[in-house]
């Protein structure tokens, strides 16, 4: 995602996006989810992050994926922290110019080639 981009946060996506368009009331997703009102309400609110736990269950109720929720969370947590730290990173010193993923991690087999098994 750019970090141009501007993120829904989660309490947004929830809000506007499945209570509103479901006609779901807080309580009954907190009851669904098996989690009490206080935490669906700082979740809409935005007072509590999605962890790995939360997003399964608010994968298997509302029709998503885990994956779904952490990555929003993680665009979110990313997005604050350029904000608040942009400038402070952009000056730092690179030591390695950008890497694709498969750039960076070797693949095992070549990582073990001429290992002898013992």
């Amino acid at each position: 995602m750019s970090s141009e981009a501007e993120v829904e946060s989660v309490g947004t996506v929830l809000r506007k996006h499945i209570l509103e368009m479901g006609g779901i009331k807080q309580d009954e997703l907190a009851s669904a989810l098996g989690v009490s009102r206080l935490s669906v309400n700082e979740l809409l609110n935005d007072k509590r992050a999605v962890t790995a736990p939360m997003a399964l269950r608010l994968g298997h109720v509302l029709g998503t994926t885990p994956d779904f929720w952490l990555n929003l969370q993680r665009d979110v947590d990313l997005a604050a922290a350029r904000k608040r730290f942009g400038t402070e990173i952009a000056a730092l010193t690179i030591l390695r110019q950008p890497q694709t993923r498969d750039q960076v991690i070797t693949p095992l087999e070549e990582l073990f080639a001429g290992v002898d098994e013992a």
